[in-house]
C-alpha cells in the first residue's frame, strides 16, 4: 500500500513539474502583454497629461498590471531620489530587476531609462513607441515558444510520472 501511495506521488509530482512549466510560459506571455499594455498607457498619459513623471508613474503603478506595476512604483520612488542615483541608472537597475521578463522584454524597456524626462514628448514618444514594438515581437516569440514546447512539458511530465511509476511498482 505504501508503495502504491509513492508511486502515486511520484506520479503526481512528475505530471505537476510538467504542467507548472508549461504555465510559466503562459504567465511569461502575459507579462510580456501587461508591460506593453503599460507602455501604451505611458506613452498616452505622457502625450495627453504632460504631467510630471514621477506623477504619471504612480498614476500607472495604480491603473495597471505586475510586473508593470511594481516597474512604474519604483520608478516614481527613483525620480524622488535624483539625488542619489541618476534615473537612467535605477531604470537599468529596476528593470533588470523584473522578475519573470524574459531578456529580450527587459532589453526592449532599457532604452526608455536614458529618454524619460529628458526629451520632450515627442522624442519620448518615438521611444516608447520602438520599445512597444521590441516587446511585441518578444511576446509573439514567446507565444510561439509556448505552443511549440507547453506540449512536449506537460507530455514530458505526464510520460516521465508514468514511467517512474513503472519503475517503482
Amino acid at each position: 500500500m505504501i508503495r502504491l501511495l509513492g508511486a502515486v506521488l511520484v506520479a503526481a509530482a512528475s505530471a505537476w513539474l510538467g504542467l507548472s512549466a508549461a504555465a510559466e510560459l503562459g504567465r511569461r506571455v502575459r507579462r510580456l502583454e501587461a508591460l506593453s499594455a503599460a507602455l501604451e498607457l505611458l506613452e498616452r498619459e505622457l502625450w495627453e497629461r504632460g504631467a510630471p513623471l514621477p506623477e504619471v508613474f504612480q498614476a500607472l503603478a495604480r491603473r495597471t498590471g505586475e510586473p508593470a506595476a511594481a516597474l512604474f512604483a519604483h520608478s516614481a520612488r527613483a525620480c524622488l531620489a535624483l539625488d542619489r542615483e541618476p534615473f537612467p541608472a535605477a531604470w537599468r537597475r529596476l528593470v533588470d530587476g523584473l522578475e519573470g521578463v524574459p531578456r529580450e522584454g527587459r532589453a526592449a524597456l532599457l532604452p526608455l531609462g536614458e529618454v524619460l524626462g529628458r526629451y520632450e514628448a515627442q522624442g519620448q514618444r518615438e521611444a516608447i513607441a520602438q520599445s512597444r514594438s521590441a516587446l511585441e515581437r518578444a511576446r509573439r516569440r514567446a507565444e510561439e515558444e509556448k505552443a511549440r514546447m507547453g506540449r512536449v512539458y506537460q507530455a514530458l511530465g505526464l510520460t516521465g510520472g508514468g514511467f517512474l511509476v513503472i519503475l517503482l511498482l
